[in-house]
């Protein structure tokens, strides 16, 4: 796994990530952590996630979901956005994701 520079990222959002990119960001998010309450926690409050010792099985590992959820962050705090209470994340039909 390549190791993001979060400055770097920062530095980057306004030429590659708009406004309008935040909800697609949440749902890929929501996804790599499982779906259900951790996938949501992910994409909603990024700034605030963790993943408990008592989590199994996740489809992506421990620190890619970590470093997906401070990029996620990073990117809506340079955009203006409080990375503890982000919007809803897009409704969609899960698909089976739980």
């Amino acid at each position: 796994m390549k190791k993001l520079d979060q400055a770097r990222v920062r530095d980057s959002v306004p030429d590659y990530w708009g406004i309008e990119t935040i909800g697609a960001h949440q749902v890929a998010l929501y996804v790599m952590a499982g779906g259900g309450f951790l996938g949501r926690f992910a994409a909603e409050q990024p700034a605030d996630f963790y993943i408990d010792d008592r989590v199994g099985r996740l489809p992506y590992s421990r620190d890619e979901i970590t470093q997906a959820t401070a990029t996620l962050a990073t990117i809506a705090e340079a955009h203006g956005l409080n990375p503890h209470d982000l919007p809803k994340m897009p409704t969609f039909h899960n698909f089976g994701i739980l």
